[in-house]
């Protein structure tokens, strides 16, 4: 029989650290500066509060716009603190680097003695660990320690881990471990923190975005980006061949996409039709659907054909603007009606001709032989407007964002490791006892979620204790 003598807890308290040498006390003094929680606590106040500013302030518009919002004053005021771009100023991109820097000295700091432990269990369960530990258990054993220790040693393995077997102090100590790497998790974050905000100040330093309307057929290479204060020469350009738009009935935008090309040194070397969402990418430069507009006023297209028939071309006329027919004389489209009398779309010209008087007419759309009826040289039909469009492009270039994903696998790796893993320890202590019997000693403990661990260390005491390998049953103290 075997008696069951306690279960405790409670925690012990922790070990105080040592202090650190005093050869060198002002580099002491930055040292534990920077690695004091309160100086982290300080920087993420103020990089809360700044962003919120930055949330607040529309960034990098242009003077007119803040001037219509703000005080001449608290304009002077917010845009010599940098408050319009200040996701670029000096003091923000300090804060970042000071946060960066805390985060790493604290890992340093920290980091050696993790190892440490890990690298070097504490396998032997002496008196003063057992008191320290938060669960024990003691019970009495027939049979002598070379036998229960191999009970226990495969009961352990089955059961939770392979154990290490120490000699010491005339004891046998079994110590077993599992979750290891939940002491890295706190670290796998820090790390991960450390590289999305170095390639946060990478971006913010080398990268831009900007936005750039570019007409069809036209091609852009200069960019203005932080509200036009920084001017932008791209290595190539980009060339809008062109933009449409699909509508649904009730006229509203269903889709619309950019043919681009990119040209360098007068050639095209790579051309992709753009959506929303699905960018082209050369060099490390994104270029997304953004917007779109009409470049211009719209023209009117006028297929000309002689009387009998004979095409002549296509007349592009933009309002008011002269278009000479050698030969003939000079025509001008001075005006559209959308539903002419009834009749649908049409386009008032004008007709001089040298040595007459301009004559005017109305040109349906619907009708290509109307003008047949005026019995002139020529007969201009017409075609509808027309009107070029241009593409609007966001345009970004981030040299950290790679950084930056790297950083954010490793920070959600950490955090699942930290909250997910629990590094688990078990110690069995076998020792002569009093009548030719075995004093057995367990304790357990766990860095996180213990009151789970309570249940497995209560489910693997009992597993040990029925070992069917036993041939001898406990006796009770």
């Amino acid at each position: 029989m075997e008696t069951v003598s306690e279960v405790r807890t409670e925690n012990a308290p922790a070990s105080a650290s040592t202090e650190g040498t005093q050869v060198k006390p002002i580099a002491t003094v930055v040292w534990n500066s920077l690695i004091s929680i309160k100086f982290a606590i300080w920087i993420i106040i103020l990089l809360a509060v700044t962003s919120i500013l930055g949330t607040v302030i529309e960034q990098n518009q242009s003077p007119e716009k803040y001037h219509q919002v703000y005080e001449e004053w608290a304009y002077n005021l917010m845009d010599r603190i940098n408050l319009f771009d200040m996701y670029h100023s000096w003091w923000f991109l300090l804060l970042l680097c000071l946060f960066t820097l805390n985060l790493a000295c604290c890992t340093i700091d920290r980091l050696p003695r993790v190892i440490r432990t890990v690298r070097k269990p504490k396998t032997v369960l002496d008196g003063a660990m057992e008191k320290s530990l938060p669960l024990t258990e003691r019970w009495k054993s027939k049979g002598d320690i070379a036998l229960r220790t191999d009970e226990y040693k495969a009961a352990l393995a089955r059961e939770f881990a392979a154990p290490k077997v120490t000699d010491a102090d005339g004891a046998v100590h079994l110590y077993a471990e599992k979750g290891v790497a939940s002491r890295f998790g706190a670290y796998a974050t820090h790390a991960g923190i450390i590289i999305v905000f170095l390639g946060a100040i990478l971006g913010n330093v080398f990268g831009y975005k900007s936005y750039v309307n570019i007409p069809e057929g036209k091609e852009a290479s200069h960019l203005d980006a932080r509200g036009g204060k920084q001017h932008i020469n791209l290595p190539f350009a980009v060339r809008n061949n062109r933009f449409w738009m699909e509508t649904y009935p009730s006229g509203q935008p269903k889709k619309y996409a950019s043919d681009l090309s990119v040209m360098e040194n007068g050639r095209e070397v790579l051309r992709k039709t753009i959506t929303v969402n699905d960018p082209l990418v050369y060099k490390g430069v994104w270029f997304y659907q953004s917007s779109y507009g009409q470049e211009g006023g719209a023209t009117a297209q006028v297929a000309v054909r002689r009387h009998d028939g004979t095409s002549l071309g296509t007349l592009s006329l933009a309002p008011n603007e002269p278009v000479k027919i050698d030969g003939y004389g000079v025509v001008r489209g001075v005006d559209y009606n959308q539903d002419f009398q009834g009749n649908g779309p049409a386009l008032q010209v004008v007709i001089e001709k040298p040595g007459q008087a301009a004559s005017s007419l109305w040109i349906l759309q619907g009708r290509p032989d109307q003008d047949r009826a005026r019995k002139d040289s020529m007969v201009f039909s017409f075609g509808g407007l027309t009107s070029k469009m241009y593409t609007g492009l966001q345009v970004a270039k981030d040299p950290g964002v790679n950084l930056v994903w790297l950083g954010c696998l490793l920070l959600t790796a950490g955090m699942m490791i930290s909250f997910f893993v629990s590094h688990r320890r078990v110690w069995i202590r076998l020792a002569e006892g009093p009548q030719g019997k075995v004093e057995v000693t367990a304790a357990g403990s766990a860095n996180r979620n213990r009151p789970a661990f309570e249940k497995t260390f209560a489910s693997l005491l009992v597993e040990i204790r029925k070992d069917p390998s036993r041939k001898e049953k406990e006796n009770p103290a």
